[in-house]
């Protein structure tokens, strides 16, 4: 059976630590079952999918899209307001390889003759793991935020994003037909773990 990963009930930094560690042990037992971890960077769609899909395929890699397109709304504010090293490495990587993905998918979809976003709000697709994203306010209080502060909201607000995309993954792996989505959905839950693992020491330190 596949461990429930708990959600984050708020977005405060010290609040959510208990529960997030919580979510890295149940995605230890995701990813082992998956057949280990590999690099800590975002996963990396393959280079072609076969054209049997059906509509969880084609929600999943919208949801995926507009999940990575936060993530590199996110982190395209590090140089400009990080003072850590580290931080700006991991957004320089998770920029790189977001970027990938949503070319992937969007040429995914397009092959598909489906479009690449959402019909409604990604809010309202919870059936299919579409839990709330990164809201105004919050990306509102990132922006003004610099120096230690912004560090501080920013490796709190992807870390928390992670469950996102966890969730519409392990929905994509129970409904989906489609062998290239299924597999990029498995390098996902895989490729958290390491992730998580990496946001927390980056936090702690």
């Amino acid at each position: 059976m596949t461990p429930k990963l708990p959600h984050p009930a708020t977005r405060h930094p010290r609040s959510r630590h208990s529960v997030l560690a919580g979510m890295l042990a149940a995605l230890a037992v995701l990813s082992t079952a998956c057949g280990g971890t590999s690099d800590p960077a975002e996963a990396k769609p393959k280079q072609s999918a076969p054209a049997d899909h059906d509509a969880d395929d084609v929600m999943f890699l919208q949801m995926m899209i507009a999940h990575r397109q936060q993530v590199l709304d996110i982190v395209r504010l590090a140089p400009d307001r990080s003072r850590r090293g580290e931080v700006q490495t991991l957004a320089t990587t998770l920029e790189k390889d977001s970027t990938t993905e949503v070319r992937q998918m969007t040429s995914w979809l397009t092959a598909w003759s489906k479009p690449t976003t959402l019909q409604g709000p990604v809010n309202s697709h919870a059936a299919h793991g579409g839990l709330p994203l990164i809201g105004a306010a919050e990306m509102k209080s990132l922006k003004q935020a610099k120096g230690r502060d912004f560090d501080t909201t920013f490796l709190n607000l992807l870390l928390g994003h992670q469950h996102n995309a966890v969730q519409m993954s392990q929905v994509e792996l129970k409904k989906g037909v489609n062998p290239a989505a299924k597999k990029y959905a498995n390098d996902v839950i895989k490729n958290t773990t390491p992730l998580v693992s990496r946001l927390l020491d980056l936090i702690n330190s």
